[in-house]
């Protein structure tokens, strides 16, 4: 069973090994520090990265910035922050600082609020690509907002008159740096957010971290993710990185280069705009034989339709239906008059003789006399017939002869029949003149 290397004779270290492990040992206990010093012996190799050592008064510790991680020039004698880890070159055996970043003296707090306030800007989603608008790939109206004595203002205006010299320029000035700067810029990004340009450039040259500070301000930041207006930043030089960038819809490495996008190729723009005004002239000749062709078309039809031509014809044809219409007349006329000629001959023809009507009238008048004066006798003699037998059918008649009627006086019930009544009921009795009531004391059933 072997044993741990370096715990034995029989198992000791390799020089390689034990780097190897020195330098795991140094990578977990010291993975992420800051660490401050003097640069001497410094010397940049061809494919740009620094080794260097650091010093203090009493010690030295030999480094490295690769340059992926370089973001300042680095010479001999500069006072330098560093966050770094402890690492250990094993080919030699040497133990350095593997340099992450590099700021210069004094720098180093402003470093630690800057990586602070762009994680806590992160976290809240204001560098997110999703809210971030647009730039319109041609620019007419640009908004500038820097200050109005700097010179990147100067060269951002010359690249524009010799790029884009019809681009519609304004500026709005602030300070662009200093302790004042931030709400001076938020004042002057708001008034040009609400003149409504296409887009907005927020801008300044280079300088040292501290110049640049004013566009690291957290309110600035909110400032700039409410904008209507697209926004461009270019804040520094391509080096430098400013929490304007990240929250700005687009960044550029320089005003330059923002200039440069802003203008855009004017020549092609010229040459397009060229373009689409020669086909926008043949388009519009070629809409305007279309038009006149329905032009043409329409005074066709109106001339068909005018009034004159119109009423001409309606002359035409009153004057037509008039003929017609009067020869319709007279020909019914004519034939009203044939058939009342006609009827007036049928009429002549057809007169009674109205002395024999009269005879015949006075003979069916005596007739009806006799025939009416038979019905009344014998109707008469029916009327005194069916009297009398109504006179034989009348119950007072029946009673005239010695009969009676007798009912039951609750009911008025007529008694037929000795069962109709029970001993105690009492009945009443109809005469020829007069009623008599009695009481059944006793009831012969035959």
């Amino acid at each position: 069973m072997s044993s741990t290397p370096g715990n034995t004779a029989q198992n000791p270290f390799t020089p390689s090994a034990l780097n190897q492990m020195l330098k795991k040992h140094l990578t977990t206990q010291f993975n992420s520090f800051w660490l401050t010093g003097e640069i001497f012996e410094h010397y940049r190799s061809p494919a740009g990265h620094n080794y260097f050592s650091l010093k203090d008064a009493q010690a030295t510790i030999k480094c490295v910035l690769f340059k992926q991680q370089q973001t300042l020039p680095l010479k001999p004698g500069m006072q330098v922050m560093i966050l770094g880890q402890m690492t250990v070159y094993t080919p030699k055996g040497d133990m350095q600082v593997n340099a992450l970043r590099v700021t210069e003296a004094g720098q180093g707090d402003l470093a630690q609020q800057f990586l602070l306030l762009k994680d806590k800007l992160a976290k809240l989603g204001l560098f997110d690509a999703c809210r971030k608008q647009a730039i319109p790939q041609v620019i007419g109206s640009l908004g500038i907002i820097t200050s109005s004595q700097g010179a990147a203002l100067q060269d951002i205006l010359r690249v524009f008159i010799k790029h884009n010299p019809l681009l519609e320029v304004s500026v709005y000035h602030t300070p662009v740096q200093g302790a004042d700067a931030p709400p001076q810029i938020n004042h002057a990004l708001r008034t040009a957010d609400a003149a409504e340009h296409d887009v907005l450039l927020l801008t300044r040259g280079g300088g040292s971290r501290e110049d640049l500070w004013a566009f690291n301000d957290e309110f600035l930041a909110h400032q700039l993710a409410q904008l209507n207006t697209p926004i461009i930043s270019a804040v520094g030089h391509e080096t430098d990185e400013s929490i304007s960038d990240l929250v700005a819809d687009m960044s550029c490495i320089t005003p330059t280069a923002a200039a440069h996008l802003i203008a855009g190729d004017f020549g092609q723009l010229q040459q397009t705009l060229l373009h689409q005004s020669r086909l926008l002239h043949l388009l519009t000749q070629e809409r305007l034989r279309v038009f006149q062709q329905h032009l043409d078309r329409a005074e066709h039809q109106l001339e068909k339709r005018h009034p004159e031509r119109a009423l001409a014809r309606l002359q035409e044809r009153q004057s037509n239906q008039s003929q017609k219409l009067q020869q319709v007349i007279k020909q019914r006329w004519q034939a009203q008059h044939h058939r009342w000629q006609q009827a007036q001959q049928r009429l002549l023809s057809a007169l009674p003789n109205l002395a024999l009507q009269r005879q015949l009238l006075q003979n069916m008048d005596q007739q009806l006399h006799w025939h009416i004066r038979q019905q009344q006798a014998h109707a008469s003699q029916q009327l005194a017939l069916k009297a009398s037998e109504l006179n034989h059918q009348n119950p007072l008649d029946i009673l005239s002869r010695g009969y009676s009627v007798t009912t039951r006086l609750d009911d008025d019930r007529v008694i037929k029949d000795a069962a109709d009544v029970n001993l105690g009921d009492e009945v009443a009795t109809r005469l020829k003149s007069g009623r008599i009531h009695a009481k059944i004391f006793e009831r012969f059933d035959d």
